[in-house]
């Protein structure tokens, strides 16, 4: 038996006996493939009605947690039901629960005079885009010139230096995300998106994690005794999770897996 097909045995079994499902996910390269323009990247057809699905179903929550601007990454999926954790998880919003972290918020306009210094000396180097977010910064340097690379980084030290707060800076695909340095991530997100899930029934809870980034591992580690944890892309470097799928496509059979589940329980 596969890990896909383990997985929703459990599920079928779990909502026949009455129980719930939480399910939270990555966006880029879970729900969306990994594309060279983070703009491009969009949902198919099916995967938006496989959410909607699970979205509409009383016995699922669905979370979308994601490194995106809450706004951005709520306009592309579109489902209105569901929940979305904007910039890995500061700022959280959905049907009757509502997060954003206030250390981060205290830093708000902190990092939009990082976003407009970054943006005024955008032009002093080729290909170099900054994308601001409510809580975040992302540079994206996919079509700067490898020549060019170390002025990106003269541009990010001086606008950073002139903040006077404490960040957090890392590199993803091709962009540097700056955020503010607090105390939270993907998996305390996670786990709060639980429990506040539990509080609103007392039935019991199956919660399952999906996702493809390093971030992805904090969660991973947070929800070791606490979700069915699914890791997607290929077994080198080892995960934390407990499951991993080869590529997207499978992904996309889980959620379209998980979607019937919900149709069958709905219509019983």
């Amino acid at each position: 038996m596969s890990d896909l097909e383990r997985i929703l045995t459990r599920v079928r079994d779990w909502l026949a006996d009455g129980g719930r499902v939480l399910m939270v996910c990555d966006y880029d390269g879970t729900l969306s493939p990994t594309v060279g323009e983070p703009a491009h990247a969009w949902l198919s057809a099916d995967v938006r009605r496989n959410l909607r699905v699970l979205a509409d179903c009383p016995n699922v929550r669905l979370a979308i947690l994601s490194g995106r601007d809450l706004g951005d990454l709520r306009a592309r999926v579109g489902v209105a039901d569901a929940i979305y954790g904007g910039c890995y998880g500061l700022e959280v919003d959905g049907p009757d629960l509502a997060f954003s972290h206030p250390e981060a918020e205290a830093q708000q306009e902190s990092l939009r005079t990082i976003g407009l210094a970054l943006n005024q000396r955008a032009q002093v180097v080729s290909g170099m885009r900054v994308e601001a977010k409510r809580l975040g910064v992302a540079l994206h340097y996919r079509d700067v010139p490898l020549a060019q690379m170390g002025q990106v980084e003269v541009e990010l030290s001086r606008a950073i230096q002139r903040s006077g707060y404490r960040l957090k800076i890392f590199h993803g695909s091709k962009v540097i995300e700056i955020l503010p340095q607090v105390a939270w991530n993907k998996g305390q997100c996670a786990l709060w998106i639980r429990e506040t899930t539990l509080r609103s029934s007392s039935r019991p809870l199956l919660m399952i994690y999906m996702g493809d980034d390093w971030t992805d591992e904090i969660a991973f580690e947070a929800l070791s005794r606490q979700a069915i944890t699914i890791k997607i892309g290929p077994p080198v470097p080892a995960s934390r999770a407990h499951y991993r799928f080869d590529d997207i496509d499978t992904a996309h059979a889980l959620m379209a897996g998980l979607a019937s589940l919900a149709e069958v329980k709905g219509a019983a």
